[in-house]
């Protein structure tokens, strides 16, 4: 499979030549529910304990031990492999275990958390909102919650008064296009509503929030940089037929271009509304994106996938579960991306970037060439600051449960033991090298 792969993902070579300039960021990605622990409060706790919503039966459980204290380790071991960077999100439902009550120790712990990192040398990028919700807001109908924009803006704005101090790049939401895409339009992840219509208010809502969160936390702390995360997949016809080429466009626009859009010009087009509707703020409301890339989507029309927008992906190169499929590891399409956004005039960061592979076999390759597709798009104009590899370890990945390694170190969860991949130490000489996997550069560098 590595062999079939190649192709797409480059040459052993990639990162031979690929340099950045001194501070550009190299970290990985993780999530607070993926690897907290004992989450109790919110959304994914209660759906994980139906049957049949988590593909291999397991559950988040002790995760990674991240709220016991185990955070501390793993992020000075990220820090020993030559990271500079880590981004990690904020748990809605340990802040604010009901509606307006809110936890102090737990603001202690996140702030403890943070100091630590920060005293590693590490640049945090903290993700408020990386899709889980407090019980409480789900019951009410989550995002679909006529006050959830504005419950939000208060978590963003205290987040920022208490934790502030310790951040150098919020980031307000994780792929809101996802969680509308999975948890409403399909029925795999909670609220599990299976409507498209559904899907479209809940991600023009999870927008609106954006706004008000970016303006409450420059309420409280007028120099922050404030961003957002997009999940941008490449999206092609399969074949060159009329069918396929509409349907891949049209899914793109759905996805991606209108968001997108709506992000650049402040008015929200169908379908994420019924008609154009101008949102105040919104085309003002961003210091810098992320993406977070996986693959491409060879996309064939289908008249039984009215959920999905008639489209079907028959890549034969996707990595695929029953339940899941990430693309084709195609690393043009990531350079591709970084451009498209390039018009923004803000800078970019890769934030989440990595490959399902139990065995390490493919990662090493995606790898490299993904690095090498980042500094294309530096070469074409791109204002990229910084690389997060997803994840920095083995996590609960969503429905697939413990099933789905995407982690530079193996997480035995029977002992909580961490070893580092091969590819784990290859990212740590691409991190030393600032780009070039070759060059042995200390790590305080």
């Amino acid at each position: 499979m590595t062999g079939e792969l190649a192709p797409a993902m480059g040459s052993r070579s990639v990162t031979s030549r690929a340099r950045f300039d001194d501070g550009f960021l190299w970290g990985t990605s993780t999530s607070s529910h993926q690897v907290e622990g004992d989450n109790r409060g919110n959304d994914w706790w209660e759906w994980e304990k139906r049957p049949g919503k988590i593909r291999d039966g397991s559950t988040s459980g002790n995760a990674a031990e991240w709220w016991q204290g185990r955070a501390e380790d793993d992020l000075r071991a990220a820090r020993a492999l030559g990271q500079n960077a880590h981004r990690l999100s904020l748990e809605w439902s340990r802040l604010e275990p009901e509606r307006g009550r809110w936890d102090d120790a737990a603001f202690a712990r996140y702030r403890e958390l943070l100091r630590a990192a920060r005293a590693l040398g590490l640049t945090l990028m903290v993700t408020i909102n990386h899709f889980t919700l407090p019980a409480w807001l789900a019951a009410r109908g989550g995002w679909l919650a006529p006050e959830a924009p504005d419950e939000f803006a208060e978590l963003a704005r205290r987040a920022a008064t208490e934790l502030g101090a310790e951040v150098e790049l919020f980031c307000t939401q994780n792929e809101p296009n996802v969680l509308a895409l999975m948890g409403y339009a399909d029925e795999r992840w909670p609220p599990g509503l299976g409507n498209l219509g559904a899907a479209f208010r809940a991600l023009a809502a999870m927008l609106e929030a954006h706004v008000r969160a970016y303006h409450a936390i420059h309420a409280v702390r007028p120099g922050a940089k404030v961003g957002l995360v997009l999940n941008l997949p490449i999206l092609e016809p399969a074949r060159p037929v009329l069918a396929d080429r509409a349907i891949a466009r049209l899914q793109d626009w759905a996805f991606s271009g209108a968001l997108l859009f709506a992000l650049e010009r402040g008015v929200v087009l169908p379908p994420l509304a019924a008609y154009p509707t101008r949102v105040k703020g919104l085309n003002r409301a961003l210091d810098w994106l992320g993406v977070n890339y996986y693959g491409r989507y060879a996309m064939t029309f289908d008249a039984h996938k009215g959920r999905e927008l008639f489209g079907r992906n028959v890549g034969e190169r996707s990595i695929r579960t029953a339940w899941n499929d990430w693309g084709e590891p195609h690393a043009a399409g990531l350079t591709t991306q970084l451009v498209r956004l390039a018009r923004f005039g803000v800078p970019l960061y890769v934030t989440e970037n990595g490959v399902m592979d139990p065995d390490d076999r493919l990662r090493p390759e995606f790898l490299r060439a993904h690095v090498r597709a980042v500094a294309e798009a530096v070469a074409r104009g791109s204002d990229v600051r910084g690389y997060f590899h997803w994840s920095l370890l083995d996590n609960f990945e969503w429905s697939e449960g413990w099933s789905a390694p995407f982690g530079l170190q193996a997480l035995d969860r029977s002992t909580q033991t961490r070893t580092l991949r091969a590819s784990g130490e290859l990212y740590a000489r691409i991190c030393r090298g600032n780009g070039d996997e070759r060059d042995e550069a200390p790590a305080d560098r």
